[in-house]
Order: C-alpha cells, then structure tokens, then sequence
C-alpha cells in the first residue's frame, strides 16, 4: 500500500482517494454514499492528486457506491469534468456499482464524456489490467 501522505480524502462510510504509487493511478474507493459537501472534497481531491503526481489514470472503485444525488452530479460534470482534464487525466476505469440505479447513473452521467478514454468493468483487477495497457 501506500503511505499516509498518499491520502488526498478519507470519509468512513463515503470513500478515500489516495495516490496509488505502485500504479502511477489515483486510486478512489467508495463506501457508500456522499453528500454534496463530500462528494465536492472526493472530487476535488482527485484532482489534486493527479496534479501534485503528474497522473494520467483515475480507477474508482465503485462497487460499494450508492445512488448519488442528481444534482451532485450533474455539477461534478460542469465543474469537475474541466478541472480534471486540465490536470492532465487520459484514462478513467470504472468499477461499477452494485447498485444497477448507481450503475446506470454512473454510466449515463459519463456516457457523453469524450475528453478521456473511460472503461467500466466488473473487478479491480480488470480495471488495473485495462490502465496498465
């Protein structure tokens, strides 16, 4: 694993966002479910992040997702989605929910982001395997 101060956001209950040395990935692992305050933090720390690591790669764990409010997301697409890419993302692996309502949240909210190559999968190890390529 990593270090402590490789931990950008750690929620009991929500997620943790850390650098994933080993991979050269930021690595998010959900727990459930997040408020808009905690999902902006989740966000805002991937960003950070792929900045102070120069990252290329983002693989979120989603299996334990739950359903996020609508309007959480709809704002991670107009405020997130730029600052992400401007801070340098290419690869976005998916590990989806198994919730199939956070599942087709997630895929519909991403379906018509073009500005990253994005993949979905059903392990983490898939996920790795598809950012390692």
């Amino acid at each position: 694993m990593g270090t402590r101060d490789d931990v950008y956001f750690s929620v009991p209950g929500v997620a943790t966002v850390r650098w994933d040395a080993s991979n050269a990935t930021v690595l998010v692992t959900w727990d459930g479910w997040a408020n808009a305050s905690e999902f902006k933090s989740l966000l805002d720390a991937e960003v950070k992040a792929l900045l102070d690591h120069g990252g290329t790669c983002l693989l979120a764990d989603c299996t334990r997702q739950r359903v996020l409010n609508l309007t959480d997301q709809e704002r991670a697409n107009r405020e997130w989605l730029p600052q992400v890419v401007a801070a340098g993302l290419k690869r976005f692996a998916i590990v989806l929910p198994q919730s199939e309502t956070a599942a087709a949240h997630l895929r519909e909210r991403l379906g018509s982001v073009t500005e990253m190559e994005i993949a979905y999968f059903a392990t983490v190890a898939e996920a790795r395997a598809w950012l390692g390529r």
